[in-house]
This record gives C-alpha cells, sequence and structure tokens, in this order.
C-alpha cells in the first residue's frame, strides 16, 4: 500500500499531461463582476494628515485601492480599462500589484457613477457611502472650511478602520455619524456575474488529498469549492447558497464564515457548469481549469488507480500558491 508521501516523491518523475488551455482575453468585463470583485477585494480610503500648507494644518484625501499579486496585473488592466482608464496600475513590494484612483475628478464623475449603477452588496458597501459623501464634501471646497472638515471627520470615525490614532488624540470629542447602509437590505436574486466577481476575489478551487487507510491505495481524494468571508457578512454568503442552489455555511474561526461545496455531484453538475457559464478572468482562472481536470478524473475513477493518482498529485501540486508566475 502506497502512503501519501511515496506518492508526493513520484511527483517529481511523472510528466502528467498538465497543460492548461489558453484563457479568452478579448472581452468586456461585466459591471457586476467587477462590483463583485470588489465587495471582495476593494478598498475604499479616507486620508487625513498633518499639514503646514493647508489653512486648517490638516490635508484630506480620497483613495480607491484593488492590491493584488502580479501573477493578475492583467486582470487589474482590464478592470481599468472598463472603468475608462482611469487611475493607474502600479508595482508594489515584492510579487504585488495595484490598481489605484486618487483623482477627485474621476472619484467623482466615474467611480462613484459606476457604483451608484452597481451596487456593492457585502458590508463594504458602507465604507463605500462614506466614501462617497466625503467626497461630495470635496467636490464643493468644503472641506477647506471647520465645518466641512468636522463633518469629514466625524465621517471617517464611521468607517470601518475609524480614526487614526493621531486623530483621535488631536481630536476626542469626535463621534461617528449614523450609518447611510443601515436600513439597507440585500436582493433576493444576485446576478451571476456579480458572483463570479466575487468568487474571484474570495473564492477557492481546493483538493483535499488525505492517508485513507481504508482506500486501496492508502489515499484519499475530495474536492471542495470555497468562498470565505468575515461573520459580518454571513447572509451575503447565505444569499449565494440560495442562488448556486448548493453548499453549506461553516464557521472557520470565531470571525470567519465559509461557504462548502464538498457534494461531488453539485461540484460536477452545478459549481463547474456555472463558472463555465459565468467566467473568471483572472489567475484564479487556473485554478478553475486544473479543478475541472482533477474531476474528470475522478467522474472516470481515476482516482482509485495509481496512474490517476499520480496525475492528480502533480495537477494539486502546482495550483493556488504553488503556482509559478503565469
Amino acid at each position: 500500500m502506497w502512503g501519501l508521501r511515496d506518492f508526493r516523491k513520484r511527483i517529481s518523475t511523472l510528466k502528467a499531461n498538465t497543460k492548461l488551455p489558453e484563457s479568452n482575453d478579448i472581452y468586456t468585463l461585466n459591471p457586476q463582476y467587477i462590483t463583485g470583485f470588489v465587495d471582495g477585494e476593494g478598498c475604499f480610503s479616507i486620508t487625513i494628515r498633518r499639514s503646514k500648507k493647508m489653512k486648517l494644518g490638516w490635508f484630506i484625501s480620497l483613495s480607491f485601492q484593488i492590491h493584488l499579486h502580479s501573477n493578475d496585473k492583467n486582470l487589474l488592466i482590464k478592470i481599468r480599462e472598463n472603468l475608462g482608464n482611469i487611475g493607474g496600475i502600479y508595482k508594489g513590494h515584492s510579487d504585488s500589484c495595484s490598481f489605484n484612483v486618487s483623482s477627485l475628478s474621476e472619484i467623482v464623475n466615474v467611480l462613484i457613477p459606476f457604483f451608484d449603477k452597481y451596487p456593492l452588496l457585502s458590508k463594504k458597501r458602507e465604507d463605500f457611502e462614506l466614501f462617497k459623501m466625503v467626497a461630495l464634501i470635496m467636490s464643493k471646497k468644503e472641506h477647506l472650511t471647520d465645518a466641512g472638515f468636522y463633518k469629514v471627520l466625524a465621517i471617517k470615525a464611521t468607517m470601518r478602520k475609524g480614526l487614526t490614532e493621531v486623530l483621535a488624540e488631536s481630536f476626542p470629542d469626535i463621534k461617528p455619524i449614523v450609518s447611510p447602509t443601515l436600513n439597507l437590505k440585500l436582493p433576493n436574486q444576485l446576478d451571476p456575474y456579480w458572483i463570479a466577481g466575487f468568487t474571484e476575489a474570495e473564492g477557492s478551487f481546493i483538493i483535499h488529498v488525505q492517508n485513507k487507510p481504508d482506500n486501496k491505495l492508502g489515499i484519499g481524494v475530495k474536492l471542495k469549492f470555497q468562498i470565505s468571508q468575515h461573520e459580518k457578512d454571513k447572509d451575503l454568503l447565505t444569499l449565494i447558497i440560495l442562488n448556486l442552489n448548493c453548499g453549506n455555511l461553516v464557521n472557520s474561526n470565531e470571525y470567519i464564515k465559509a461557504l462548502i461545496v464538498s457534494k461531488f455531484d453539485d461540484i460536477v453538475n452545478i459549481i463547474i457548469p456555472f463558472y463555465a457559464k459565468y467566467a473568471l478572468h483572472g489567475d484564479k482562472r487556473l485554478n478553475y481549469l486544473d479543478f475541472i481536470k482533477i474531476a474528470n478524473i475522478m467522474k472516470d475513477k481515476g482516482h482509485l488507480t495509481q496512474k490517476g493518482l499520480d496525475q492528480i498529485l502533480a495537477i494539486k501540486e502546482e495550483m493556488n500558491r504553488n503556482r509559478k508566475n503565469s
């Protein structure tokens, strides 16, 4: 009987046919896909710092950012193109890059109208609405007055990260405002392109391989599709489950909830066809394609043979964090 370590040692000598199909890059991103992706990866920031050049002694700036691994630079470029080429793409530390929009004009005239038309659904919607309030204040130059400046401070205090330590010490009497999204409700039906974008940001295609003594080969293989999110957005995960008509909501830890689909029939009949119709466009698409390869091997009972199991292990070794720069 072979053990898991024995199979891993064989991987380096295998030349399994794992060449991936090329992804189609000649398309326009669906706006709901962009919104879903931003719900997972976007960040709306209000920065207030000291400045001797400003009459009030403080400088206010806004920034929208998506920060990703450099493997997904092409996805950032595509998102930027679909938003009218606003902002810029910047190289970050190590293997990272970001799409950043900090021009007030672009924020007011392009970014805000886009998310007004295609609303965010996660709790990130609250940060966007607060971000929007400050942008409108700044567009009228009201932030240059005492009243406008203190209003911006109260808005920033309401955001998830709140006031910085310096701001809290400098303005101890500032109180958060009432959340502008207090009465907002989730829709009953999610746009499938939004689900695809959100999956691109927060989803995972996972291959579980573990020792299984009662199996002929001593190894068990299981596929799992997962979307994780903070506990505050558990209602959104529940809605995704209802819209996909499969999966369960589980606790990953005290603060993180996860939508899990592990039933093989659901993966083959629902998950794989769904993302074939509503495509992923970033580096995660490669993991999805590998996921399909392994599912096909398993459908033919190949995972119960030494050859099939070797192929699965070889594919798994190149997925997710192990994938080389694509």
